[in-house]
């Protein structure tokens, strides 16, 4: 983790493509007449992207930084800078805030959020009958407790295991993945927020970290293949949730995913690279983690206050408000947070050193997503 911060304009572009396919995945049945349900009823892939994206940066990170005393201490210090204030911030907002405002709405938080405690403990993905189905943000932040209940894990065996041992590992979690979870479907296990039924995208993205570091990667030779994982990855995804086949669907996406984030790194397509430095989704994936956490409330007010009744108006406006408050959590809770990542630095290794010239900007805050560092 250098203390030289360069920010990867495409990797910004990717958390940004991801969280607007979120976003508007959340808020589609809330315009029927707009008809977003048939465009982005697979938009839940953006958290796959998410993932995908989660393991290839902290993988790298890990990978490069194994060697320096401060590995721990560093890794899980910059993880709750980056985790901790606005989430805290929100649960803070959805526990405190909303119930002392509004004693009948937090009365349904309770109730659809239950137990409580498990979110402080990012366990919400465990406990909680139906994470997916809590208020406003809490219904979101299932992803991270999967995060964090990963990397709890992931850190110690990366520490602890040679590349080819890393890579062995990733190839049989996502091989094995699919068969898990058909067995788990036999026991009512709630498959989509559930950690080791969403590993695939982790380790894909893990996966894809390792290969760039090998000596023999050379871009250029997989673009091809790349971009026939991804055409043939989505139109799978698609038919495989089509037909209900929940125990192999996150397999192809993840796949899909990242191929995507290949492409966006390494192909050599002008037309690609301008759709993926453009300002404005670059600036979307700066301020993604902000937006995928805060972007329930805006629109949940509307909701209640009646104010999306004309959908055409109501939905750029309530983007505008999620921008807004995006904006305002980064800037003045998160990057201050981010700050202190200087006191928190381990330096690379001098093969590491090698493959930051082929990928850079390892280093950057993400979303999770949390997908952050």
């Amino acid at each position: 983790m250098s203390g030289v911060s360069t920010r990867v304009r495409q990797l910004d572009a990717i958390r940004g493509v991801a969280i607007l396919t979120v976003i508007l995945h959340n808020q589609r049945d809330q315009f029927p007449s707009l008809h977003l349900d048939g465009v982005f009823a697979n938009g839940w892939m953006g958290v796959d992207l998410f993932f995908v994206l989660s393991g290839f940066l902290i993988t790298g990170i890990l990978v490069d930084t194994k060697p320096s005393p401060g590995y721990f201490t560093n890794f899980y210090a910059r993880r709750c800078l980056r985790i901790w204030p606005l989430y805290y911030s929100v649960l803070l907002f959805m526990y405190v805030v909303v119930p002392f405002v509004r004693p009948a709405e937090g009365h349904m938080i309770f109730e659809r959020s239950s137990p409580w405690w498990a979110y402080p403990l990012f366990l919400q993905n465990v406990l909680v009958p139906n994470p997916t189905s809590a208020t406003g943000p809490l219904s979101v932040a299932w992803s991270l407790a999967v995060e964090e209940q990963f990397y709890l894990v992931w850190l110690w065996i990366v520490r602890y295991c040679s590349r080819d041992q890393l890579r062995r590992v990733s190839i049989s979690v996502m091989c094995l993945s699919p068969a898990l979870r058909a067995l788990l479907s036999f026991y009512d296990v709630r498959l989509y927020s559930n950690t080791f039924c969403r590993l695939d995208g982790l380790m894909a993205g893990a996966l894809l970290a390792l290969a760039v570091r090998s000596d023999a990667f050379r871009p250029p030779e997989f673009v091809t293949r790349a971009w026939i994982v991804l055409l043939a990855g989505v139109p799978l995804t698609f038919a495989a949730q089509a037909f209900g086949l929940q125990w192999i669907v996150f397999s192809p996406s993840a796949a899909a995913c990242a191929a995507f984030v290949y492409l966006a790194l390494f192909a050599p397509h002008t037309w690609l690279q301008r759709a993926l430095t453009n300002r404005f989704i670059v600036y979307t994936g700066t301020i993604s983690y902000g937006l995928y956490l805060l972007h329930k409330i805006p629109f949940d007010v509307a909701k209640a206050t009646r104010l999306d009744q004309h959908a055409l108006l109501a939905l750029p406006l309530l983007l505008l408000a999620c921008y807004g408050s995006a904006a305002v959590s980064w800037n003045l809770l998160e990057k201050p947070f981010l700050r202190l990542k200087r006191y928190f630095v381990s330096e690379p290794s001098a093969l590491a050193h090698a493959s930051r010239e082929v990928v850079i900007g390892l280093d950057q805050p993400g979303p999770l997503p949390v997908i952050s560092r």
